[in-house]
């Protein structure tokens, strides 16, 4: 096993969940969104390199923000990517605003390392930023 790393970068492949739509159009934006939501699919791969075990917290940062999610390793990932589903977290991350545009961006490039911080609240991905 290699040693684990600080991080490494990802490019994150946004994609449409029909279950997350499920459970955000039944229960809102509580705790079942955010089990559905705050996830990124990682290759083994690259979850060994950053030292971790399936469903650990990992931080993903971009130049629009950051938010703390679970990584589960998916042998259907190749390595360099991530996978997640569209949701306030990718919105914070692709620094998304229906004024700008109709759509998120698809692929966002992102760092990501183990951390020790819990998930990102919903609340916390709620509030509106002031764009410089």
């Amino acid at each position: 096993m290699t040693s684990p790393q600080a991080g490494i970068c990802l490019t994150i492949v946004t994609y449409e969940d029909v279950h997350l739509s499920i459970v955000k159009l039944r229960d809102g934006w509580g705790d079942a969104y955010q089990k559905k939501a705050a996830i990124v699919r990682m290759a083994p791969a690259d979850i060994e390199k950053l030292g971790l075990k399936d469903n650990a917290r990992v931080e993903l940062t971009s130049p629009a923000g950051s938010v703390v999610v679970t990584a589960k390793s998916d042998r259907t990932c190749e390595a360099g990517m991530g996978l997640m589903p569209s949701s306030l977290y990718t919105n914070r991350l692709a620094s998304y605003d229906p004024s700008v545009s109709v759509l998120p961006s698809k692929h966002i490039e992102a760092g990501v390392a183990p951390t020790e911080k819990g998930i990102t609240p919903i609340s916390d991905l709620m509030v509106r930023r002031n764009r410089a």
